[in-house]
């Protein structure tokens, strides 16, 4: 299997997200990982769960996108807001299959 390169999805003000602070969702071989911030001065927030841990993912539309929340196993759970609706069902789809080829 050809290692997987890091793959990172963007919100978008256009889309509901912040405008001067998106969130960030990467995700590779092994975890996803979210990246918030509360306002452009703050300190970044970063959530890290590992893909086999991943227990359920839920897209729901926004105003203007959609939100995507991401459950693990752990009872960590985390939200992401202002996601095109493409970039949602591509972290669903990536995270979905990733559980079942690992667990």
């Amino acid at each position: 299997m050809k290692p997987f390169r890091v793959k990172e999805f963007k919100s978008s003000f256009f889309t509901g997200g912040l405008p001067f602070t998106p969130d960030v969702i990467e995700i590779d071989d092994t975890y996803i990982t979210i990246k918030k911030r509360r306002t452009p001065v703050s300190s970044l927030h970063s959530i890290t769960i590992p893909l086999r841990n991943i227990a359920n993912v839920k897209i729901s539309r926004s105003y203007l996108g959609t939100n995507i929340l991401v459950e693990s196993f752990s009872k960590n759970s985390f939200l992401g807001k202002g996601f095109s609706a493409r970039n949602s069902r591509e972290i669903r789809d990536i995270l979905l299959d990733g559980r079942t080829m690992r667990g």
